[in-house]
């Protein structure tokens, strides 16, 4: 049984057929009052899905017109940028790595020496 809100659910009903394809951008949406007797829930939970949906940048609200659907945002992935190898290393960047190898990294940062990391293995 699904736990989610009411109105997740119902913005997640759409969410996935605007990005399925069965509702194409620019389609109108079904009113607020058609949404609230299909889903047999109250006109603040319908408001809610649109709204979360509008968030998302699913739907539009266009005033005494209703709620449109635009075409979905694809997730835009930042670049990484490239660490600065000139500059000495954080340890904060090492959290979780074996105290052992920290301790080596650290070592080696002061006299500097060739390591080979591709040799090494996993402790229990």
């Amino acid at each position: 049984m699904n736990t989610a809100p009411l109105y997740q659910r119902i913005a997640g009903h759409y969410r996935g057929a605007i990005r399925a394809g069965a509702l194409a951008p620019g389609v109108a949406m079904p009113s607020v009052r058609a949404l609230t007797r299909l889903h047999r829930v109250s006109v603040s939970t319908v408001l809610q899905a649109c709204r979360s949906l509008e968030d998302e940048g699913l739907l539009e609200a266009r005033p005494r017109s209703g709620y449109f659907v635009l075409q979905p945002r694809r997730a835009r992935i930042p670049p990484v940028p490239e660490p600065d190898l000139a500059c000495a290393l954080d340890p904060a960047q090492y959290v979780g790595i074996h105290d052992r190898v920290s301790r080596f990294v650290a070592m080696s940062e002061s006299n500097p020496i060739h390591s080979d990391f591709a040799s090494t293995y996993a402790a229990p």
